[in-house]
């Protein structure tokens, strides 16, 4: 395959991935707590200088480069807009490195997203159906039927029964992987966020952190450097088919 093909179809490839990170991060422009995804691209050496057979800096054709190659996406992990929603069990942290934390099986995950409910059996769970984890590691569990008090910082009353939602702080936000959508899983030990840095807002949601206008653009720029790479194929192997005729002919 001629270089200039090969150059330009790593290209496309990559703004091809970088328009479905996109479409994903505008499909869930309407999702609480949603983060969206960047995508990372790099620049790639040759091929022999990767595999350690030229020396970089020569000055040889080398040199040029193998085009870009696609890194992992990275999270954007910025608070998004808070909206008031007037239903006391959607609950909202007013700062950007705190998550509520939710049990999923076994399994315990961190989300933005404080959508909550109590469903028939008096468990207070996510639009997912996973159960809503309180500050003692407990899911939290009322008497069905009986008036629930919210109470300021994001905790609940029944009768003489208390609980305070679970609130994790990442000692590093890179100890977090999104599992896609609202949803985070923890990669190391959390600290339990209390007293009065619980930043919690009760009859809020906090939105998704997507910028609708920003990403169309985006998408709109991706498509045209995509189609660009496909037109730089396209030329490539038209010159390649007229060169052959000639050679054949001579």
């Amino acid at each position: 395959m001629p270089y200039g093909v090969y150059l330009s179809a790593a290209g496309a490839h990559a703004q091809s991935h970088r328009m479905q990170v996109l479409s994903n991060n505008l499909a869930n422009v309407e999702t609480p707590g949603f983060k969206p995804e960047q995508t990372v691209l790099q620049a790639r050496f040759a091929e022999m200088i990767e595999e350690g057979e030229v020396t970089q800096g020569l000055g040889g054709a080398d040199d040029i480069g193998g085009g870009v190659t696609i890194a992992p996406s990275a999270t954007q992990l910025a608070a998004g807009p808070m909206k008031k929603t007037g239903r006391e069990t959607d609950f909202a942290i007013n700062d950007e490195e705190s998550f509520f934390v939710v049990q999923r099986g076994d399994e315990q995950l961190l989300t933005r997203a404080g959508d909550f409910m109590f469903d028939a059996k008096g468990r207070m769970i996510n639009t997912s159906g996973d159960q809503v984890m309180s500050s003692d590691g407990s899911p939290i569990q009322v008497q069905p039927g009986l008036p629930v008090q919210v109470a300021p910082e994001g905790r609940l009353r029944q009768g003489g029964t208390s609980w305070e939602l679970m609130l994790a702080k990442p000692k590093s936000m890179g100890d977090v992987a999104h599992l896609g959508g609202n949803q985070f899983k923890p990669l190391a030990p959390f600290d339990l966020v209390g007293g009065n840095d619980r930043k919690v807002v009760a009859g809020t949601l906090e939105q998704s952190a997507v910028s609708p206008t920003g990403a169309m653009m985006e998408l709109i720029e991706t498509s045209r450097v995509y189609e660009a790479n496909v037109r730089m194929i396209q030329n490539q192997d038209t010159v390649m088919g007229s060169l052959i005729s000639r050679v054949l002919q001579a």
